[in-house]
Parts: structure tokens; sequence; C-alpha cells
């Protein structure tokens, strides 16, 4: 098992349990997810920007424009905090103190540092693309060198962080029957529909099961002449 060392940054304080410096448990999160939320201090005033991003390796690649002032402000290497968090389900408790969420998180610390070289700018690029929509950048003209030059692209070594996670209430079946139980299972795919489990604890104790397909939309690309 290939585990990130903890630091005190990252180790977990309230239910430890929940929580893994497994590298791949952080991976198959990070490459899960869409967006990421950076946290910083600049000027003595605290940020947290989201901004899209991809894993390449042990390092976490965001960009943006060369005038963001907060590319700017992580390129010069201060202290950043990246966190990604997934929405597996709400989570409808018999009362309202536990209605909760199931989840997964990464929260990773660090220093980024501006990717200069040109190759690997453009290897970076690449990363973002094929995580957004996988193929996409085949399909499109690639940067050319005055856009790359108003890219900024920077990286995070993924050295510090751990995950957390709650990906079930079983204590929820131990309280009082008295009240409707209910999880609600978000799942996303590369499925033409997006499909949602409605799980609905009925006070008869019959589980029932509806599911919800979304209308699919189909989205026609012309080639333009």
């Amino acid at each position: 098992m290939n585990q990130i060392a903890q630091t005190a940054r990252t180790t977990l304080k309230r239910l430890p349990k929940r929580g893994s410096f497994d590298r791949d448990v952080i991976n198959a999160i990070l490459d899960e997810g869409f967006v990421c939320h950076v946290g910083f201090v600049m000027d003595g005033k605290p940020f947290v920007i989201p901004t899209g991003y991809a894993r390449v390796d042990d390092r976490l690649i965001i960009h943006g424009s060369q005038a963001s002032r907060m590319l700017r402000s992580l390129g010069q290497g201060i202290d950043v905090c990246v966190t990604v968090t997934l929405i597996d389900g709400l989570v409808l408790a018999r009362s309202a103190f536990h209605h909760s969420m199931n989840y997964r998180s990464v929260v990773i610390f660090g220093r980024a540092s501006v990717i200069e070289n040109t190759e690997e700018k453009g290897a970076a690029l690449l990363a973002l693309s094929e995580h957004m929509i996988r193929g996409r950048w085949a399909d499109a003209r690639e940067p050319n060198e005055q856009e790359l030059q108003l890219t900024t692209v920077l990286s995070l070594p993924i050295d510090e962080a751990s995950a957390k996670y709650a990906l079930g209430r079983r204590w929820m079946m131990k309280k009082t029957m008295t009240r409707r139980l209910g999880l609600v299972l978000f799942r996303c795919s590369s499925s033409p529909a997006t499909r949602f489990l409605i799980l609905d604890w009925q006070r008869t104790y019959r589980l029932r099961i509806t599911l919800l397909l979304t209308t699919e939309l189909l989205v026609s690309l012309k080639t333009l002449n």
C-alpha cells in the first residue's frame, strides 16, 4: 500500500477512522472530480477560489489567465490548501440532528510552482483537456504560441495530503422506526443519462426503490466551413 506520510496539518482530529493516506484512494477521488477549491492568504486576507484541475502522476495541475491574481500569488511559492469534494448521497435520518451526507474528499497542502518549459506546459494542458473530456484534445486546435504565453500553468506536488469519506450510515437503522428514513444517492457517469437512485425506507419496513432517469440530451457538433 502506497501511503503518504502524515503531517501535523493532515492528521485528522475528528473521526480519524474515516480518513486515509493511501495514495491510490486519494488519486481515485481526484480523478473523479472536476472542480477544486484553492485556499490561500494574500495581503493578510484569506481567499478560496474554485477552478478546474487535473492530476498528472503525483502532481495537481491548475491553470488560468496570466492576469489571474490567484495564479500570480501561488506562483510566488506561498502556502496553499486545495480541497476536492465528491457528494455521493444525502442521508435523510429520522431526526433533523442526524441528517448528513455521504462524501469523499481530499485536502492537499503545499506550494505550487509555475511550469515554464514549453513541452511540460503543453503536456499539462493536454492532461487538463483529457481530464474534462477524453479525446477532445485530438478534435480541437492545439494552443498556439500566443495562447501559451497568455496562460499560466501551476504544478502542486501531492506530497502532503489526506482523504476523508463517509460511505454509509449503519447507525440510522438502530434509531426508532417511527420516522421515515431515506438515502438519496447521486452518481454521475459517462452514460447518456445521469441516474438518481432514491432509496426510501417506509414505516412498513418495505424498501421502495425508485429509479429516475434524466432526459437524454443529445448535442450535435457541426463543422463550420
